[in-house]
């Protein structure tokens, strides 16, 4: 383990660029925004009655088909809501009116922010990584307003060399947003590390391109001998970056 940990030490080191994705590998979306999207659907079922359990089963749905482009076609996050909101009052053939629809949009702004929430371990990590003297990029897909908005409420813009959007872009991951990103960079896949949560959007379309990459699985065993490496926190990335000693059973949780 110490040889495997030592090779991903030397990559991390030798790499000028790290990236990182941004919802639930930086920051608990899921969290925030299930936290957000609660306080709008009390809301709905308070004004018209209609059971919680119900608009929580059709709005998983509407999500599922509102957000397949990965936000890649350029509108803003309060564009992407209200088309959301407004779907599920239609299938329940409830009002739609503007009035509504706005407090909805600021109903779920206001929780978001309210509940951001940095991973455990990462400011210290992107602090490191810069005082290292490295750039650090984000590759999210994600509305560029709302991911923007989100940098900065969870206090880690000045950290952040170059936010790379699908909005941005106009070009999911899956579809090929890690080449251009690189283009834009006027990097190769030798200059960067890249660390995200998703084994479809982040690991597959990153490793085809080249880039070495660290799978965030925060429900597995650490693994540094497979292809990619696996850590379950952002903290342990820290400790080998900083060459900290650390042997394996007291290696923390968080």
């Amino acid at each position: 383990m110490e040889d495997d940990i030592q090779r991903l030490r030397a990559i991390l080191t030798e790499r000028t660029w790290i990236g990182f994705d941004l919802d639930d590998t930086l920051h608990e979306f899921r969290r925030s925004s299930g936290i957000a999207t609660n306080r709008v659907l009390a809301e709905i079922s308070k004004r018209h009655g209609t059971p919680i359990p119900a608009l929580k089963d059709e709005y998983s749905m509407v999500l599922k088909t509102k957000t397949a482009n990965a936000f890649s076609d350029g509108k803003t996050s309060f564009d992407y809501r209200k088309e959301r909101f407004a779907s599920v009052l239609s299938h329940f053939s409830l009002p739609q009116d503007d009035q509504f629809i706005f407090n909805l949009l600021e109903l779920y702004e206001t929780n978001l922010m309210a509940s951001l929430e940095l991973k455990c371990g990462a400011l210290d990590l992107l602090s490191l990584i810069k005082d290292m003297g490295k750039k650090v990029v984000v590759i999210t897909e994600g509305p560029q307003d709302a991911q923007e908005r989100a940098v900065r409420g969870l206090g880690i813009d000045g950290f952040i060399d170059f936010l790379a959007t699908t909005t941005h872009f106009g070009v999911a991951k899956t579809d090929g947003l890690f080449p251009r990103v690189l283009e834009h960079l006027c990097i190769t896949s030798d200059d960067i590390v890249y660390i995200g949560d998703n084994e479809e959007r982040d690991m597959k379309p990153a490793l085809a391109e080249g880039i070495f990459s660290i799978h965030l699985a925060e429900t597995k065993h650490v693994s540094f001998d497979t292809i990619p490496p696996k850590i379950n926190t952002l903290r342990k990335l820290q400790y080998i970056l900083s060459n900290d000693r650390c042997p394996s059973p007291s290696w923390p949780s968080k």
